[in-house]
């Protein structure tokens, strides 16, 4: 790595722990440079704006998501059991990954800027790894024969009404043991009632 790359890197470390900690608003460019060890000259040459680094932070975490993360269709294994295998998977991208701290900057300031929403959903949260599942099971006969973005979007739905917006919105705890097991058997049942071949 280079030590221009490094101190790219540096940046994006410091900007994530920023906007976690201060939100998007109250985030300050100067603490940044500190934290990251950089000039603000050497930050505005990596990232015109607080806008773009904001943007930046997000694209990288949900390039290391995309990259590290997918779900093997196992035709050996009960559609339930590969459901709820997926569920604690994504449960530990958005608590461990993700954080609901960050959840919670990245919500409020979608609601802010609904223009940088619409372009960050659509170039960097519009693939999901269990859309390819959902259509291998499809072609196995596991599930139904639907549009898979639906049932992609049903499903997350089911998921974050449990497991995101409850933590977000400072309603629940995020769930452990029992809790979460049965929160998982929940959103993985309704949804087999709805898609799944009997």
């Amino acid at each position: 790595m280079t030590r221009s790359q490094q101190k790219h890197l540096d940046i994006i470390n410091a900007a994530k722990e920023e906007f976690i900690e201060h939100g998007f608003l109250s985030a300050n460019m100067d603490r940044i440079t500190s934290s990251a060890e950089v000039s603000k000259r050497t930050l505005y040459r990596h990232f015109e704006s607080k806008e773009v680094l904001f943007e930046s932070v997000l694209t990288i975490i949900n390039n290391s998501v995309n990259e590290n993360v997918s779900y093997q269709f196992d035709d050996e294994k009960s559609t339930e059991e590969q459901l709820n295998e997926i569920a604690y998977k994504e449960i530990e991208i958005l608590y461990q990954t993700y954080g609901i701290a960050l959840a919670r900057t990245i919500v409020m300031e979608f609601l802010r800027q609904p223009e940088m929403a619409k372009n960050l959903i659509k170039n960097i949260y519009s693939i999901r790894a269990i859309t390819q599942w959902f259509n291998t099971a499809i072609e196995a006969g596991r599930l139904k024969n639907v549009d898979s973005k639906l049932m992609t979007d049903v499903y997350v739905s089911l998921f974050q009404g449990l497991f995101f917006w409850p933590q977000v919105m400072n309603l629940d705890t995020e769930p452990t043991g029992e809790v979460m097991k049965s929160k998982v058997d929940t959103v993985t049942s309704i949804f087999i009632q709805s898609y799944g071949i009997k």
